[in-house]
């Protein structure tokens, strides 16, 4: 049986794409309002429906555009057309970043191991992976911002400096840990005479944060794509920053 959205239970649709029927209808009308059919050139083989289904699903399993292209009964050529079309779309709704500068945001890098060897590097936990930024906001542990990938053997607060630093607009409480010492944008734990961190309360307070942005790239990567991304050049941030914005959208629409 052709997989298609309105077949699917709400149980089924959980488990394929961990949204439920609300999220992915408010997503659909999302990603209409950003990439709708213009009715020009050739012809899509599946309603709009679907192919937001498709591309999602392919998020969270990452099967290869023949496993998908057999699960909806069209051809890999066609799925794969559809993810082009609809993957940059889906990065472009994790927004701006908010503004309110009372809120605290925690910084943390990532590990992602990529196919594309042209912008990987052999790293502590994979052979060949790339380095990604993610903020999140330490109240609800929403994503604030994703940064550009970069090769996997670079520090953190090179990585941070390279990307994030350029983009991501001044916050006076943007908290980070040790890896990123002598970035004056980001707090980290102090240190005494002899450079060792100081561990009164104000460190533990860093080691809870710390665990809020650990527990938010934990749940970004129950997406199998950010464990093995076969994706390739710029696609690979689309999707980091599109598994964000679905991170974002269950914590919107409950």
């Amino acid at each position: 049986m052709r997989l298609r959205l309105a077949r699917c239970t709400s149980a089924d649709l959980h488990a394929w794409t961990g949204l439920t029927g609300p999220q992915m209808q408010h997503l659909v009308g999302q990603l209409w309002d950003l990439a709708p059919d213009t009715g020009r050139g050739r012809p899509w083989a599946l309603p709009f429906a679907d192919r937001v289904l498709l591309v999602v699903l392919s998020h969270r399993t990452n099967l290869t555009m023949q496993q998908l292209g057999s699960l909806f009964g069209i051809s890999h050529a066609a799925a794969h057309r559809v993810i082009t079309r609809l993957a940059e779309p889906l990065a472009q709704l994790l927004g701006p970043p908010p503004t309110d500068r009372r809120e605290l945001w925690v910084v943390d890098g990532t590990l992602i191991p990529v196919h594309d060897q042209r912008r990987t590097a052999k790293s502590k936990n994979y052979r060949r992976s790339v380095n990604v930024q993610v903020v999140c906001r330490a109240r609800d542990r929403r994503v604030v911002a994703v940064g550009d990938a970069w090769p996997g053997n670079r520090n953190d607060i090179v990585v941070f400096r390279e990307t994030l630093a350029k983009t991501l607009p001044d916050h006076p409480r943007l908290s980070g840990d040790g890896g990123y010492r002598g970035c004056d944008r980001i707090r980290t734990p102090r240190r005494g005479p002899d450079g060792r961190i100081i561990k009164d309360r104000t460190y533990h307070r860093f080691r809870k944060r710390r665990a809020v942005a650990e527990h938010t790239i934990a749940r970004l990567k129950d997406h199998q794509i950010l464990r093995q991304c076969r994706r390739r050049g710029d696609a690979i941030n689309h999707a980091v920053a599109g598994v964000a914005a679905l991170h974002n959208l269950k914590l919107d629409i409950r």
